[in-house]
């Protein structure tokens, strides 16, 4: 869990603004797609593009272990990146722009490199039928679970895995959980935009009717203590891809609206 944790707190870190830009048309044959965003990249293998893959950052968890790391969001090694002679580099769109050697070398006919915000559910989709179009033509998408009578108890409170005795992080509006909880059919606890650390003081006086704690690997009993002592109805829910935002959020949202809330 603890690494796609760092790699959720990257991501939120990464505070996401505008639209997608691209700069210098991509090749259509022969790609060699480099990425260096884990939501990027788990949306390119899940459109059946991971072939094309030849580099990723160190938190792409879901791609192929023994491709060669090049950077991440913060940092870009430069000169593996370029003896990978990519044809297409997908970069996540932050507030901190984008790193202006990687500009000058697409600019400069290098490869075509392509920004994104994926921060939001619409923008995961807008980026999933980009990729297709981009690599095989096809205009495909995906849609979120649309529930109009969810079974699940509104307003929801969602929140990672508590760690050394303090309550997870909480996803507030303006955030792919929160767009997720929509498309449930329920209400967001959290008025907040962004995500956002509360006290149980702060969780106890929202009042939600159901806390779903959110992992990517196991959820332990003594983990869920702390927060099950404020008297809620508090429920795990384990998902591999729910802690970074990517096409495979259509999964999530299904599953969520499953919860057993009688156990």
């Amino acid at each position: 869990m603890m690494r796609n944790v760092i790699t959720l707190l990257l991501f939120f870190w990464a505070v996401l603004w505008g639209c997608e830009a691209k700069i210098h048309e991509p090749v259509g044959e022969g790609t060699r797609i480099v990425s260096l965003s884990p939501g990027i990249t788990n949306t390119i293998i899940h459109a059946g593009f991971e072939d094309l893959i030849v580099g990723r950052s160190a938190f792409c968890f879901h791609a192929n272990s023994d491709l060669p790391v090049v950077g991440d969001l913060r940092e870009i090694d430069f000169e593996r990146l370029l003896l990978l002679d990519p044809t297409d580099v997908f970069v996540q769109l932050t507030a901190s722009g984008v790193d202006a050697h990687l500009l000058e070398l697409a600019e400069g006919g290098m490869f075509a490199l392509h920004i994104y915000p994926i921060d939001r559910v619409e923008e995961i989709q807008h980026l999933y039928s980009e990729v297709n179009g981009l690599f095989s033509n096809e205009t495909k998408s995906i849609e979120l679970l649309r529930v109009e009578d969810s079974t699940l108890p509104s307003p929801v409170l969602v929140l990672t895995q508590g760690v050394g005795g303090n309550a997870g992080l909480c996803f507030g509006t303006q955030t792919y959980i929160d767009d997720i909880l929509q498309s449930v059919g329920v209400e967001n606890a959290v008025a907040q935009e962004g995500w956002i650390s509360l006290s149980l003081e702060d969780i106890g006086r929202l009042d939600p009717a159901l806390v779903i704690v959110v992992s990517d690997s196991e959820i332990t009993e003594s983990s869920l203590q702390l927060i099950r002592s404020l008297g809620f109805k508090v429920l795990p829910f384990v998902h591999e891809h729910v802690l970074v935002p990517s096409s495979y959020l259509a999964d999530v949202a299904e599953k969520i609206q499953t919860l057993n809330t009688s156990s």
